[in-house]
Protein backbone atom coordinates (compact mmCIF):
# COMPACT_ATOMS: atom_id res chain seq x y z
CA UNK A 1 0.00 0.00 0.00
CA UNK A 2 1.39 3.23 -1.15
CA UNK A 3 1.82 6.61 1.07
CA UNK A 4 -0.44 8.97 0.78
CA UNK A 5 0.67 11.89 -0.78
CA UNK A 6 1.97 14.77 1.20
CA UNK A 7 0.55 18.48 0.93
CA UNK A 8 1.63 20.76 -1.76
CA UNK A 9 4.56 22.95 -0.42
CA UNK A 10 2.90 25.88 -1.25
CA UNK A 11 0.39 24.58 1.75
CA UNK A 12 2.39 24.25 4.15
CA UNK A 13 3.86 26.29 7.14
CA UNK A 14 7.50 25.78 7.76
CA UNK A 15 7.27 26.96 11.26
CA UNK A 16 4.97 23.96 11.92
CA UNK A 17 7.45 21.47 10.24
CA UNK A 18 9.88 22.48 13.32
CA UNK A 19 7.24 21.21 16.01
CA UNK A 20 6.79 18.35 14.18
CA UNK A 21 10.20 17.72 14.48
CA UNK A 22 10.42 18.98 18.28
CA UNK A 23 7.74 16.64 19.51
CA UNK A 24 8.98 14.13 17.51
CA UNK A 25 12.67 14.24 19.31
CA UNK A 26 11.20 14.89 22.71
CA UNK A 27 7.87 12.67 22.79
CA UNK A 28 6.33 15.38 24.92
CA UNK A 29 4.36 18.40 24.33
CA UNK A 30 5.22 20.08 26.97
CA UNK A 31 9.14 19.52 26.57
CA UNK A 32 9.10 20.35 22.92
CA UNK A 33 7.39 23.53 24.10
CA UNK A 34 10.71 24.38 26.15
CA UNK A 35 12.52 23.28 23.36
CA UNK A 36 10.91 25.48 21.03
CA UNK A 37 10.51 28.83 23.40
CA UNK A 38 6.76 28.45 22.63
CA UNK A 39 3.29 27.68 25.46
CA UNK A 40 2.54 24.56 25.73
CA UNK A 41 -0.68 25.44 24.03
CA UNK A 42 0.70 26.99 21.14
CA UNK A 43 2.54 23.70 20.15
CA UNK A 44 -0.83 22.05 20.85
CA UNK A 45 -2.48 24.22 18.51
CA UNK A 46 0.13 23.55 16.00
CA UNK A 47 -0.18 19.73 16.13
CA UNK A 48 -4.01 20.31 15.35
CA UNK A 49 -3.05 21.85 12.40
CA UNK A 50 -0.72 19.08 11.70
CA UNK A 51 -3.05 16.52 11.72
CA UNK A 52 -5.06 18.26 9.79
CA UNK A 53 -2.25 19.29 7.32
CA UNK A 54 -1.20 15.41 6.83
CA UNK A 55 -4.57 13.95 7.47
CA UNK A 56 -3.19 11.77 10.15
CA UNK A 57 -2.94 11.49 14.09
CA UNK A 58 0.59 11.61 13.97
CA UNK A 59 1.13 10.90 17.67
CA UNK A 60 -0.89 9.19 20.42
CA UNK A 61 -0.91 9.41 24.01
CA UNK A 62 1.12 6.30 25.72
CA UNK A 63 1.65 7.33 29.52
CA UNK A 64 3.34 10.24 29.60
CA UNK A 65 4.69 10.17 26.40
CA UNK A 66 3.44 10.91 22.56
CA UNK A 67 4.25 7.86 20.32
CA UNK A 68 4.73 8.94 16.88
CA UNK A 69 2.59 6.94 14.37
CA UNK A 70 3.85 5.21 11.36
CA UNK A 71 2.81 8.37 9.49
CA UNK A 72 5.04 10.67 11.31
CA UNK A 73 8.12 8.40 11.65
CA UNK A 74 8.18 8.34 7.96
CA UNK A 75 8.25 12.41 8.25
CA UNK A 76 10.72 12.64 10.51
CA UNK A 77 13.75 11.64 8.49
CA UNK A 78 13.07 14.19 5.65
CA UNK A 79 11.76 17.13 7.21
CA UNK A 80 14.87 16.73 9.81
CA UNK A 81 17.08 16.76 7.05
CA UNK A 82 15.52 19.96 5.20
CA UNK A 83 15.43 21.50 8.32
CA UNK A 84 19.25 21.01 8.94
CA UNK A 85 19.58 22.20 5.20
CA UNK A 86 17.60 25.63 6.07
CA UNK A 87 19.68 26.11 9.33
CA UNK A 88 23.10 25.65 7.33
CA UNK A 89 22.20 27.60 4.55
CA UNK A 90 21.21 30.84 7.23
CA UNK A 91 24.28 30.18 9.06
CA UNK A 92 27.32 32.36 8.80
CA UNK A 93 29.47 30.66 6.36
CA UNK A 94 33.17 29.42 7.77
CA UNK A 95 36.20 31.35 8.27
CA UNK A 96 38.51 31.24 5.35
CA UNK A 97 40.82 28.55 5.69
CA UNK A 98 43.85 29.88 3.55
CA UNK A 99 45.70 26.51 3.57
CA UNK A 100 43.28 25.47 1.76
CA UNK A 101 44.06 26.05 -2.06
CA UNK A 102 42.42 29.24 -3.47
CA UNK A 103 42.83 31.67 -6.10
CA UNK A 104 41.87 35.18 -6.50
CA UNK A 105 41.92 37.21 -9.85
CA UNK A 106 43.32 40.82 -9.00
CA UNK A 107 43.49 44.39 -10.84
CA UNK A 108 46.85 45.79 -10.01
CA UNK A 109 48.58 49.00 -12.11
CA UNK A 110 52.50 48.47 -12.35
CA UNK A 111 53.15 50.21 -8.99
CA UNK A 112 51.03 47.52 -6.83
CA UNK A 113 52.65 44.88 -8.84
CA UNK A 114 56.07 46.32 -7.86
CA UNK A 115 54.97 47.66 -4.50
CA UNK A 116 52.41 45.19 -3.40
CA UNK A 117 52.58 42.24 -4.97
CA UNK A 118 55.86 40.75 -3.84
CA UNK A 119 55.20 41.80 -0.16
CA UNK A 120 51.96 39.94 -0.03
CA UNK A 121 53.63 37.08 -1.78
CA UNK A 122 56.14 37.00 0.92
CA UNK A 123 53.50 37.06 3.60
CA UNK A 124 51.89 34.13 2.02
CA UNK A 125 55.23 31.70 1.91
CA UNK A 126 55.33 32.84 6.22
CA UNK A 127 51.74 31.65 6.40
CA UNK A 128 51.76 28.75 4.88
CA UNK A 129 48.97 29.87 2.65
CA UNK A 130 48.15 27.74 -1.01
CA UNK A 131 46.54 30.62 -2.14
CA UNK A 132 47.54 31.80 -5.69
CA UNK A 133 47.39 35.13 -7.41
CA UNK A 134 45.79 35.82 -10.88
CA UNK A 135 46.67 39.35 -11.87
CA UNK A 136 44.76 40.80 -14.78
CA UNK A 137 46.44 43.34 -17.16
CA UNK A 138 46.49 47.23 -15.86
CA UNK A 139 43.38 48.30 -14.64
CA UNK A 140 41.36 49.83 -18.50
CA UNK A 141 37.99 50.75 -20.29
CA UNK A 142 36.91 46.79 -19.57
CA UNK A 143 37.51 46.56 -15.79
CA UNK A 144 33.88 47.21 -15.04
CA UNK A 145 32.42 44.87 -17.02
CA UNK A 146 35.21 42.27 -16.23
CA UNK A 147 34.45 42.42 -12.37
CA UNK A 148 30.97 42.02 -13.15
CA UNK A 149 31.54 38.80 -14.91
CA UNK A 150 34.04 37.81 -11.82
CA UNK A 151 37.30 37.59 -14.02
CA UNK A 152 38.56 40.56 -11.72
CA UNK A 153 37.69 40.29 -7.91
CA UNK A 154 39.61 43.08 -5.93
CA UNK A 155 41.17 46.36 -7.85
CA UNK A 156 43.59 48.26 -6.45
CA UNK A 157 43.99 51.81 -8.50
CA UNK A 158 43.95 55.22 -8.80
CA UNK A 159 41.07 55.55 -10.93
CA UNK A 160 37.46 55.04 -8.97
CA UNK A 161 34.82 53.24 -10.56
CA UNK A 162 31.66 55.15 -11.26
CA UNK A 163 29.50 52.30 -10.04
CA UNK A 164 26.86 52.00 -7.27
CA UNK A 165 27.02 48.21 -7.32
CA UNK A 166 31.03 48.72 -6.40
CA UNK A 167 32.26 48.99 -3.20
CA UNK A 168 35.87 50.64 -2.30
CA UNK A 169 38.05 51.84 0.25
CA UNK A 170 41.14 54.52 0.30
CA UNK A 171 44.51 52.55 1.67
CA UNK A 172 47.31 54.69 0.81
CA UNK A 173 47.90 58.42 -0.02
CA UNK A 174 51.30 58.41 -2.21
CA UNK A 175 53.62 60.84 -1.84
CA UNK A 176 55.37 62.05 -4.95
CA UNK A 177 59.29 62.30 -5.26
CA UNK A 178 61.62 63.25 -8.46
CA UNK A 179 64.10 60.56 -9.30
CA UNK A 180 67.02 61.18 -11.41
CA UNK A 181 70.72 58.78 -11.98
CA UNK A 182 72.95 58.75 -9.23
CA UNK A 183 75.89 60.49 -11.23
CA UNK A 184 74.02 63.08 -12.65
CA UNK A 185 76.11 66.15 -13.68
CA UNK A 186 74.07 69.13 -12.30
CA UNK A 187 70.85 67.97 -9.55
CA UNK A 188 72.28 67.28 -6.20
CA UNK A 189 70.27 66.34 -2.84
CA UNK A 190 68.10 68.76 -3.86
CA UNK A 191 66.18 70.70 -5.85
CA UNK A 192 63.98 74.09 -5.86
CA UNK A 193 60.83 74.01 -7.64
CA UNK A 194 62.12 75.98 -10.28
CA UNK A 195 65.02 73.97 -10.95
CA UNK A 196 62.95 70.71 -10.96
CA UNK A 197 61.16 72.78 -13.80
CA UNK A 198 64.01 73.68 -15.71
CA UNK A 199 64.98 69.89 -15.90
CA UNK A 200 63.27 67.45 -19.09
CA UNK A 201 61.02 64.93 -17.60
CA UNK A 202 59.85 61.36 -18.66
CA UNK A 203 56.12 61.39 -17.66
CA UNK A 204 53.36 59.11 -17.02
CA UNK A 205 50.84 58.79 -20.18
CA UNK A 206 47.51 59.87 -18.58
CA UNK A 207 44.56 57.82 -17.53
CA UNK A 208 40.60 59.19 -17.88
CA UNK A 209 39.69 59.59 -14.49
CA UNK A 210 42.89 59.70 -13.13
CA UNK A 211 44.46 62.49 -10.52
CA UNK A 212 46.87 63.96 -12.75
CA UNK A 213 50.16 65.28 -11.35
CA UNK A 214 50.90 67.67 -14.63
CA UNK A 215 47.60 69.16 -14.24
CA UNK A 216 48.05 69.53 -10.47
CA UNK A 217 51.64 71.47 -11.46
CA UNK A 218 49.55 73.13 -14.18
CA UNK A 219 46.69 74.38 -11.55
CA UNK A 220 49.20 75.71 -9.08
CA UNK A 221 51.56 77.41 -11.39
CA UNK A 222 50.20 78.15 -14.33
CA UNK A 223 53.51 76.07 -15.53
CA UNK A 224 53.85 72.61 -17.55
CA UNK A 225 56.59 70.55 -17.33
CA UNK A 226 59.54 70.24 -20.31
CA UNK A 227 58.37 66.69 -21.00
CA UNK A 228 60.97 64.53 -23.44
CA UNK A 229 59.81 61.30 -22.75
CA UNK A 230 56.26 59.86 -22.27
CA UNK A 231 55.16 56.24 -20.97
CA UNK A 232 52.29 53.88 -19.95
CA UNK A 233 54.26 52.83 -16.97
CA UNK A 234 55.93 53.57 -14.13
CA UNK A 235 58.69 50.80 -14.17
CA UNK A 236 60.06 52.00 -17.52
CA UNK A 237 61.09 55.65 -16.04
CA UNK A 238 63.68 53.86 -13.92
CA UNK A 239 65.60 52.68 -16.88
CA UNK A 240 65.42 55.82 -18.87
CA UNK A 241 66.46 58.39 -15.80
CA UNK A 242 69.45 55.57 -15.04
CA UNK A 243 70.95 56.06 -18.64
CA UNK A 244 70.11 59.87 -19.32
CA UNK A 245 69.69 63.25 -17.81
CA UNK A 246 66.32 63.40 -17.65
CA UNK A 247 64.24 63.31 -13.94
CA UNK A 248 60.61 61.42 -13.37
CA UNK A 249 58.21 61.62 -10.48
CA UNK A 250 56.63 58.73 -9.33
CA UNK A 251 55.08 57.08 -5.91
CA UNK A 252 57.66 57.29 -2.92
CA UNK A 253 57.63 53.71 -2.45
CA UNK A 254 58.40 52.71 -6.05
CA UNK A 255 60.99 55.73 -6.12
CA UNK A 256 62.94 53.98 -2.81
CA UNK A 257 62.46 50.11 -4.61
CA UNK A 258 64.04 51.66 -7.49
CA UNK A 259 67.03 53.39 -5.89
CA UNK A 260 67.95 49.37 -4.47
CA UNK A 261 67.93 47.70 -7.48
CA UNK A 262 68.74 50.75 -9.97
CA UNK A 263 71.26 53.49 -9.86
CA UNK A 264 69.17 55.91 -9.09
CA UNK A 265 68.23 58.63 -6.31
CA UNK A 266 65.96 60.29 -4.95
CA UNK A 267 65.77 64.06 -4.23
CA UNK A 268 63.83 66.52 -2.56
CA UNK A 269 61.87 68.93 -4.08
CA UNK A 270 58.59 71.43 -3.18
CA UNK A 271 56.72 69.65 -5.54
CA UNK A 272 53.31 71.78 -5.56
CA UNK A 273 50.53 68.50 -5.51
CA UNK A 274 48.59 66.43 -2.89
CA UNK A 275 49.31 62.84 -1.98
CA UNK A 276 47.17 60.44 -4.69
CA UNK A 277 44.85 58.31 -2.75
CA UNK A 278 44.87 54.54 -3.55
CA UNK A 279 41.86 52.95 -3.50
CA UNK A 280 40.60 49.11 -3.24
CA UNK A 281 37.67 47.99 -5.02
CA UNK A 282 35.14 45.29 -5.23
CA UNK A 283 31.33 44.09 -6.21
CA UNK A 284 29.30 45.25 -3.64
CA UNK A 285 28.20 41.06 -3.46
CA UNK A 286 31.02 39.80 -2.41
CA UNK A 287 30.96 42.10 0.89
CA UNK A 288 30.18 39.01 3.17
CA UNK A 289 32.55 36.52 1.33
CA UNK A 290 34.94 35.10 4.13
CA UNK A 291 37.29 34.62 1.42
CA UNK A 292 37.43 37.87 0.27
CA UNK A 293 36.77 39.41 3.31
CA UNK A 294 40.49 37.91 4.41
CA UNK A 295 41.76 39.26 1.56
CA UNK A 296 40.59 43.08 2.04
CA UNK A 297 41.44 42.67 5.41
CA UNK A 298 45.04 41.42 4.22
CA UNK A 299 45.87 43.73 1.63
CA UNK A 300 44.86 47.00 3.98
CA UNK A 301 47.13 45.38 6.29
CA UNK A 302 50.02 45.68 4.12
CA UNK A 303 49.07 49.06 2.57
CA UNK A 304 49.48 49.87 6.30
CA UNK A 305 52.92 48.93 6.00
CA UNK A 306 54.29 50.36 2.89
Amino acid sequence: MSAPPLPRLRAVDLNLLTVLDAVITERNVTRAAEHLGMTQPAVSSALTRLRLLFDDDLFVRCGKEMAPTPRALSLAGPIRGALDLIQSSLAQPDAFDCTASHTFKLGLSDLGEAILLPRFVQWLERLGARVRLDICSEPGASLQNEMRLGKVELVLDHVVIPDEGFRRQRVLDLEFVPLVRQAHPTVGPSLTFDEYMALEHVVLEPREGQTDLAEQIQAVVGRSRRVRVQVPHYQSMSFIVSQSNLVCTLPLPLARLFEQYFPVRVVSCPLPVHPIPLFMMWRGCQEADPAHQWLRRSLIELCGRV
